[in-house]
């Protein structure tokens, strides 16, 4: 367990002292303090920065519009599943931690899950895996499930698209992998198909002749993919080059800008699933991607998008519920439509709050709308 306090501009600083916190019609004198699960160090550090930009933007945008103060108290989990339970303990022992934004790697998750039951705290993921909120009262995703992605592509390849005969082409580990499954399982039990194809790669490859040689070997109308941005412009690139004329239909990762550029014109034409989009959203998630770019340098991508939002759900319920573990899980189980920059959040029973995807079509190396479909 290593608690820290990131670098904060001004901006971001919580003050010391007493103030002032309104809520129904006491008056309290209180420091909301949420906890943050995240991989500062170790070989996920990346994924923990994005969260952390996120995280960051909304205490702002939270200490200064919704009439509360927050403070997070960070704990490091190393990128590791033991030392992030231990990371997890520091913060559901903190009687005055009343809820946490938590990893978004769903291993990470289901091995903190159970303190998470056991003590009451809510706990919002960006995690997909569906198991993350099954049998679960205090996890709730800020995420569109794997279940929501499976059944929505699915149903579009098929019944929109009218493709039949198809190839699953997936990373063979970690979350690409259970997503494969999923999908032809969904594939199997509504329509009866079986892909001609299912074949997967080592994470990182970037050559991709194998799996290319046996769609030659079987030809189909469209090739479902699921990975890395750094495996999708290699892929895409190659897949034109080798003139198969196949539907590609892809998951967010190849939609990045990185893997439309490394395409060199081979992801035109492609069909990405994706929750966050700014240039298919509205005009807040325009400007909030805008305010990113320009204070880290960097796009914000779907991470920091998602956290954005978990903190801001927090807030919303620590004012409709009450700032205590009870009040916040209350409140978070009453969000109706509250509006984020990555989705419109409703919790459902499985504690879902993510229930639409877009459908982009790559045009020129930019995404263009195709289809929102929801559940």
């Amino acid at each position: 367990m290593k608690r820290f306090k990131p670098l904060l501009s001004p901006a971001c600083a919580v003050l010391p002292g007493a103030f002032l916190l309104f809520w129904t019609v006491s008056l309290q004198a209180q420091t909301i303090k949420i906890g943050v699960q995240l991989p500062v160090t170790g070989e996920r550090a990346d994924v923990g920065k994005m969260m952390q930009n996120g995280l960051q933007m909304a205490l702002e945008k939270a200490n200064r519009d919704s009439g509360q103060k927050f403070e997070l108290v960070w704990e490091d989990d190393q990128s590791d599943s033991d030392a992030g339970v231990k990371a997890l303990e520091g913060l559901v022992n903190d009687s005055q931690v009343v809820a946490i934004a938590g990893e978004i790697n769903s291993p990470f998750v289901m091995a903190s899950k159970p303190l998470v039951e056991k003590q009451g705290v809510p706990y919002l993921t960006g995690g997909t895996s569906p198991r993350t909120t099954e049998q679960a009262q205090y996890v709730f995703r800020v995420a569109a499930s794997d279940s929501l992605l499976s059944g929505l592509m699915t149903k579009y390849v098929v019944e929109q698209l009218n493709l039949k005969n198809l190839a699953i082409l997936h990373d063979k580990t970690g979350i690409h992998n259970q997503r494969a499954a999923m999908v032809a399982a969904a594939l199997k039990e509504k329509y009866g198909i079986t892909p001609a194809v299912n074949a997967s790669w080592a994470p990182g490859d970037r050559d991709f002749s194998s799996q290319i040689a046996q769609l030659k070997a079987a030809p189909v109308q469209g090739i479902i993919a699921l990975g890395e941005t750094p495996e999708g412009g290699p892929l895409l690139k190659q897949l034109k080059s080798s003139g198969i004329k196949a539907q590609v239909i892809a998951h967010r990762d190849f939609g990045a800008k990185k893997a439309l550029d490394e395409s060199a014109g081979g992801a035109d034409g492609a069909l990405i699933f994706t929750e966050y989009a700014p240039d298919l959203q509205g005009q807040d998630t325009r400007t909030w991607a805008s305010d990113y770019r320009q204070r880290y340098h960097s796009d914000a991508n779907v991470i920091a998008a998602q956290y954005y939002d978990a903190l801001l759900l927090l807030a919303a319920a620590a004012k409709q519920g009450g700032p205590t573990r009870a009040g916040i899980k209350s409140g978070l189980e009453a969000v109706k439509g509250f509006k984020g920059v990555m989705a419109d959040y409703t919790f459902d029973a499985a504690r879902n709050g993510a229930h639409r995807f877009f459908v982009a079509k790559v045009a020129g190396g930019k995404l263009t709308l195709a289809a929102t479909l929801t559940e």
